[in-house]
């Protein structure tokens, strides 16, 4: 990039954003907040057509896609974790982070940055949906834990988690409680309750996006073991596919490779690295194990056959993972339905999860 044409770095916080352009050597700033009053202030002190460089978070998206409507600026989002490791140093400041963003892309090609794509609103309210139904899964899990705990506290041990799992079983489990224990646990019920509630009104938006979306919904849930939530996750953060370049990139982009040291000529691969998009990496490795105990398997169900005796159930299902993630790819890619799937199948599994309506 020519060092002589003004680039702007900016960098976000929950409520105020620091902007640096730098021309040559020429350096301006601007301070603001990240309300709409903020970036209306922006949008004047920016030019059309400049280049703006920001970290990827969680306002990121959103003034991004606002200031390139807006004011026609060159939007430039990186990855904040290789950006990290580029500029880790001990002065580290908004200002400061605003100057590397600006300096980073000044100095740089485009195509040498750790760039991430910006989503369309209509990508990144699928995305949100996948994370609400994450964090209410989770909240739900966590408040099912406690209860079976205060069961087993109170001498109650022959009562499972997965028992306590059904309101009705709560419910009849309850009486059985000492008078001591039932306020807390009533407590929780309640939370349980609720949190199921809301997760029932999010598995209707979640049905309706992917009725939405139902040629790609088919194409990805005729894998076996790939269900809706699995679904939402790869229509939000993977789409078309075209963004990469190949179905290795896919398998760093989830996080499903393993750590590498290399040190002389020794070579040593640890575990999965746990970064990258972890809405997919959540729920591929459950899928895995259900496409291990399918008959449609295929190959992928041959592949674990094979490898767990080698290496073990835990890393042979990651690897099973991986090579999903990669042939979802090449099926999105290439409009190609899992080889060994039958179509009949296929209708009875959108039936049952209530897409069959749109699929008629």
């Amino acid at each position: 990039m020519d060092t002589n044409k003004p680039v702007v770095g900016i960098d976000l916080s929950k409520r105020t954003l620091e902007a640096v352009r730098v021309t040559g050597e020429r350096i301006e700033r601007f301070s603001g907040k990240t309300d709409d009053q903020g970036l209306r202030a922006l949008e004047k002190w920016l030019k059309k057509g400049e280049t703006v460089v920001m970290e990827a978070g969680s306002q990121a998206f959103r003034i991004a896609r606002r200031l390139a409507k807006n004011i026609g600026c060159d939007m430039i989002v990186l990855n904040p974790g290789d950006v990290a490791v580029i500029y880790d140093s001990l002065k580290k400041t908004d200002k400061e982070d605003a100057l590397k963003l600006a300096r980073l892309a000044q100095r740089h090609p485009r195509e040498e940055l750790p760039t991430v794509e910006i989503p369309t609103e209509k990508q990144e309210a699928i995305r949100r949906l996948s994370t609400e139904q994450a964090h209410w899964s989770e909240m739900i899990s966590m408040s099912k834990n406690r209860l079976h705990s205060v069961f087993v506290e109170a001498g109650i041990v022959h009562l499972t988690r997965s028992h306590l799992s059904r309101r009705e079983n709560r419910q009849e489990a309850f009486e059985s409680l000492p008078e001591f224990y039932q306020a807390e646990a009533s407590r929780l019920m309640r939370d349980i309750d609720h949190m199921e509630g809301l997760v029932e009104e999010l598995e209707e938006q979640i049905r309706d996006a992917l009725k939405e979306n139902l040629d790609y919904t088919s194409l990805v849930m005729s894998m076996p073991g790939v269900g809706p939530i699995l679904a939402l996750a790869l229509l939000g953060y993977l789409g078309d596919g075209k963004r990469f370049s190949s179905a290795k990139q896919v398998g760093f982009f989830v996080g499903l490779v393993p750590k590498v040291q290399i040190s002389g000529t020794m070579v040593h691969y640890g575990h999965i690295v746990h970064t990258g998009c972890k809405p997919i990496r959540r729920v591929i490795i459950q899928a895995a194990w259900a496409l291990t105990r399918s008959n449609e398997g295929g190959d992928l169900r041959a592949f674990y056959q094979r490898l767990y005796p080698i290496k073990g159930k835990k890393k042979a299902i990651v690897a099973v993972a991986r090579k999903m993630t990669e042939i979802l790819y090449l099926m999105v890619r290439n409009g190609e339905f899992y080889r060994h799937s039958d179509p009949a199948n296929l209708k009875k599994k959108l039936k049952y999860y209530g897409l069959h309506s749109a699929a008629a």
